[in-house]
């Protein structure tokens, strides 16, 4: 008769668990890395389909079939894209060219002037030392060289004639089947989670649900104000390329402090050679102080709420990280990214407050002070 062998020595089933799906991750990470130079057509795509589920959902519960809903929804939201950018393109292409084309002599007039109060200061011996104009020279030198050399790369690169294309063609057709099967999907993820995991399973997605929805669905209205709201501000002040400025401003919000950031920097760079005075730049300043007022104390307590729960830090670190890394995919998918690892953190932290380690050692009683 055999023996039944004794079970061989090795790490639990629930560490095991954890380490599959900790290189299961880096795996995907490292996958998207290779090939985020394709993925924003994608990316776009899941987004418009995990926004517009709801609405496809409530067509099936009034009767029509999901792939008709889906058909209808698609057709719709890429038809009123495209009247909206045949509507806007013509003033947009206007002042954006524009403004390209008075930028950099705006960025000369205020390098000189910026050499004219260095050699002001040098002259007064505020600044001690003969090299600070040298210095600020060969800086805002390479400044401007890093920046047009950005701006030739990302113009001359032949993938953003391919993420153009695929944005207009791939993502239709990605929203479209991604709307159609959303339901299947779900399913077919919850399949594979065991039995006995799936009560957590199904918490840790409804807060990531939460999460997503609250900055896709909220952040995106919230952004489609500021972008009218800026844009008719700043032209009702007669900022040059106001229109365009506002829009872009008010759009690229989407990515939380950068977006904002770039545009006031802009508005106020243009307001200051345009005027000259102090209450047109105050008054351009004014609207952007008003829209982030309404932003701030009414649109995203109302709109989005407290369920992203990032902090600010945590938020800028995940921007520039995803940019560094992805690139303009990796800037948009920044933030609803780190949404979601806060959410699998502080899941494990809760989780690791109730462990029998963390409760054995929390009862441990510390040691009486020495005798004095």
């Amino acid at each position: 008769m055999r023996m039944a062998r004794a079970p061989r020595p090795g790490l639990p089933a629930a560490p095991r668990l954890v380490l599959a799906t900790i290189a299961l991750g880096a795996v995907l990470v490292l996958v998207l890395y290779l090939l985020r130079g394709i993925l924003l057509p994608f990316v776009v795509g899941i987004a418009a389909a995990y926004a517009l589920d709801p609405l496809a959902d409530w067509l099936e519960r009034h009767g029509l079939r999901r792939g008709a809903a889906t058909l209808l929804i698609t057709v719709v939201f890429f038809a009123s894209l495209v009247l909206m950018v045949l509507v806007l393109l013509p003033v947009a292409v206007e002042q954006a060219v524009g403004l390209a084309a008075k930028l950099p002599g705006y960025l000369d007039e205020l390098r000189m002037r910026l050499m004219e109060l260095i050699e002001r200061l040098e002259r007064q011996n505020v600044v001690e030392g003969g090299s600070v104009e040298g210095l600020a020279s060969r800086f805002a030198q390479q400044a401007l060289a890093y920046v047009g050399a950005a701006i030739t790369n990302v113009v001359q690169s032949s993938l953003v004639v391919l993420n153009l294309l695929s944005l207009v063609f791939i993502t239709p057709i990605v929203t479209f089947y991604l709307l159609r099967d959303w339901d299947r999907l779900v399913a077919a993820v919850r399949s594979i989670v065991p039995p006995r995991h799936r009560p957590v399973a199904r918490r840790i997605a409804t807060e990531i649900d939460q999460v997503l929805a609250g900055f896709l669905r909220g952040q995106g209205m919230v952004c489609a104000f500021l972008a009218l709201f800026y844009a008719a501000g700043l032209m009702l002040v007669g900022l040059d390329y106001g229109a365009i400025i506002g829009f872009l401003t008010g759009l690229f919000s989407f990515i939380p402090y950068v977006g904002m950031f770039v545009g006031v920097a802009v508005g106020l760079t243009v307001a200051i050679f345009q005027f000259g005075a102090v209450l047109p730049v105050a008054l351009v300043a004014i609207v952007f102080a008003v829209g982030q007022f309404i932003e701030g104390n009414f649109l995203t307590p109302k709109v989005v709420g407290a369920r992203i729960r990032l902090h600010e830090v945590w938020v800028i670190f995940a921007v520039l990280a995803g940019t560094a890394v992805f690139g303009l995919v990796g800037t948009f998918l920044a933030t609803p990214v780190a949404a979601v690892i806060a959410v699998l953190v502080r899941f494990g932290v809760e989780r690791w407050r109730r462990s029998d380690y963390f409760r054995d050692a929390a009862a441990v009683p510390q040691a009486p002070p020495p005798p004095q």
